[in-house]
């Protein structure tokens, strides 16, 4: 039987199972428990605690959902404090707390309508006795928001600014009167050029104020400062390329230095610190290309001695996590969530620096009757068009022990671009992909130049050269594995979300080398995303691509929209019609013209839907209208039946 016909027992329900998703965890930093945040198949987003996410006890109501906007990617949405929750809630963006799982939360700060106050990243400083955390006012219209630092009294509910006048700030901490936190202006990103800065915290009356503020360290991307004691903190910095954990004590090199770079996801959500301070080490966790030195140990005062291995630990439980993130540390108990585990998804877990135990809080690994289906990643380099740098990427290939291919045949190619575009491909347990490649399809997540986890050097590659870097290094990536004989050249197919979702607009318009493309909520008009994009994003493409208006000339000859008419690709557009990222009409337009053009495609859109979709049965219908688009374009019949499919336009057998 043909790729792209094989019947799979890895179905939509499999896909985006009856059950939640741990996103992110926090420690209550008075008692040591621990809580989780976890979004279920409906899309609302919950804190729990208890000792596995099957029998967890859940706090949040049905009319709540933890989620802040700041910078609209959000993160650092909760907090706990003396087994007291403290939560953003999604619809209005004000300050929750709990008390109890059953108890009703309270309204901490005022309705300020519709969402237009914003809240990450807080903590309560015990010395002032107030939540510290970043705000974002959107209270003025038609001018752009302002982001500050902030304390808010517990009692009455009323702020004062503690630091403003930057563009930015995230990675905020306090220790007794101290504080430390992350700044930066436009045009950059926080994975560009930010400043980091300690002062003092000083109550006068009631009100808290910080005196004596001044940047410690600037010329480079700090980020995830946090406090060792008083006197002493730590941070990441990229100043040697790769970011490595620096300490005041010793500004000339860093702290501990590795190739393997801490902090996921790199600046884009606030959260998800890549260490975690004990009484006796730091433990960092890194995102690494060969799964190795990827959780460590460190003795505080001899960087250089590993005290524990824990990544090696956790392998020898059967694991094979590339990646830990959300490093916390409680008494001799080490949290931590493991990604790039072919087998496993997004995994809570902790370690004891005690005894070495292992324990999984969400133990939601593929069925044992479905470990056959799996196919598990390859890490492939490639050259691109700069014969200094290579590119890479991870290519899953079709699995499916109930078929056996015609030897004669290659399987299609799915190559899927991420987000960013300084993002980066993940190796978990992805059961998207594998719905693919067990019905006959290779899949390869590509890592182009500018992609995070490589170093600064990489990263800025793409500076200036989005839409070419891009696009060229999709096409090298094919190439290769054509030439290498993986994949059947005729059935090249491309996706992508956001800027990957650009890419593939992009792919389909400059270029003829892919024969099909679905973009999920993307970019075909640079200039109307730099125009009406949200803040944080506003400049983005200033070194993304160029200065306006001065290289507005630049952004036409990249943007799809402006070149709609050369659109000859089949292409099919998934869209949310609340995304403020990339709005509808940046999918929109380009769907006209490719009706226009006489294309194939189509065109959903999904009511309620932001920059990312959340809902099961709307990720459900993704897929399978994806492959269904694919199966007439290449002309192969699915095996399963596509309940709802999209109408595709233009179809040669519609003529």
């Amino acid at each position: 039987m043909s790729y792209g016909e094989w019947k799979s027992p890895i179905t939509l329900d499999v896909v985006t199972p009856d059950a939640t998703e741990i996103s992110t965890a926090a420690i209550d930093r008075v008692t040591g428990k621990l809580f989780w945040r976890s979004k279920k198949p409906t899309g609302q987003f919950v804190v729990s605690t208890g000792e596995s996410a099957s029998s967890a006890i859940e706090w949040t109501p049905e009319s709540f959902s933890v989620v802040s906007r700041v910078h609209e990617y959000g993160g650092g949405a909760f907090f706990v404090h003396n087994e007291e929750l403290f939560f953003v809630n999604k619809s209005d963006q004000r300050i929750y707390k709990q008390s109890a799982p059953d108890a009703t939360p309270v309204p901490v700060t005022a309705d300020f309508g519709d969402g237009k106050v914003r809240y990450a990243e807080g903590h309560i400083n015990t010395f002032i006795d107030k939540i510290v955390c970043v705000r974002e006012d959107h209270r003025v219209e038609g001018k752009e928001c302002i982001n500050t630092i902030v304390a808010i009294d517990l009692l009455t509910g009323s702020q004062n600014v503690l630091v403003e006048g930057a563009d930015f700030y995230k990675s905020v901490d306090t220790f007794e009167n101290k504080i430390i936190f992350v700044s930066w202006n436009h045009p950059n990103m926080p994975w560009d050029d930010t400043q980091m800065s300690v002062g003092e915290l000083v109550m006068e009356g009631s009100v808290a104020s910080a005196k004596n503020v001044k940047i410690v360290s600037t010329g480079a991307s700090h980020l995830q400062s946090r406090f060792i004691n008083k006197d002493e903190y730590l941070y990441l910095s990229d100043r040697t390329d790769f970011w490595n954990v620096w300490k005041s004590s010793d500004e000339t090199k860093p702290w501990y230095k590795s190739n393997n770079e801490p902090g996921f996801p790199f600046g884009w959500c606030f959260g998800y610190p890549g260490y975690g301070i004990t009484n006796d080490g730091i433990v960092i966790g890194a995102k690494s290309k060969d799964g190795m030195d990827n959780f460590l140990f460190v003795d505080i005062d001899n960087p250089q001695t590993i005290l524990k291995d824990l990544g090696q630990l956790i392998r020898s439980k059967g694991y094979s996590f590339g990646t830990f993130t959300n490093v916390l540390c409680h008494g001799h108990y080490v949290y931590a969530l493991g990604i790039d585990d072919p087998a496993n998804p997004l995994t809570l877990l902790r370690v004891s620096l005690k005894d070495d135990s292992v324990y999984i809080y969400n133990n939601e690994s593929a069925e044992k009757e479905l470990m056959p289906y799996i196919s598990y990643a390859e890490s492939v380099e490639f050259p691109t068009t700069d014969k200094n740098m290579n590119a890479y990427g991870f290519l899953y290939r079709p699995k499916n022990p109930d078929f056996s291919p015609d030897e004669k045949e290659k399987p299609p190619l799915l190559l899927r671009v991420h987000g960013g575009p300084t993002g980066m491909a993940m190796r978990s347990l992805s059961m998207k992909t594998q719905y693919f490649t067990s019905r006959g399809f290779a899949v390869f997540d590509l890592d182009y130049r500018g992609s995070s986890g490589y170093g600064r050097a990489f990263r800025q590659a793409l500076y200036g050269k989005w839409g070419v870097y891009d696009i060229e290094d999709a096409i090298s990536a094919a190439q290769h594995l054509v030439n290498e004989g993986i994949v059947d050249g005729n059935r090249l197919s491309i996706d992508g979300g956001s800027a990957g979702g650009y890419t593939t607009m992009a792919m389909m318009v400059f270029k003829k080398y892919f024969h099909a493309g679905v973009s999920y909520y993307g970019v075909s008009d640079l200039l109307g995303l730099a125009k009406h994009t949200h803040k944080f994003e506003s400049q983005y493409l200033t070194k993304m691509i160029g200065k306006l208006p001065e290289d507005e000339k630049i952004y036409k000859e990249r943007s799809p929209l402006c070149h709609a008419s050369q659109l000859q690709c089949p292409i099919g557009f998934f869209q949310g019609s609340d995304d403020f990222v990339c709005p509808p009409p940046q999918s929109k337009e380009l769907y006209n013209a490719a009706l226009e053009n006489r294309v194939p495609t189509f065109y959903v859109e999904y009511e309620g839907e932001a920059h990312g979709f959340r809902k099961a049965v709307n990720i459900q219908r993704c897929i399978s209208n994806e492959i269904y688009f694919y199966s007439k374009i290449f002309g192969f019949k699915l095996a399963d039946e596509t309940k709802n499919p999209p109408p595709i336009k233009n179809l040669p057998d519609q003529s």
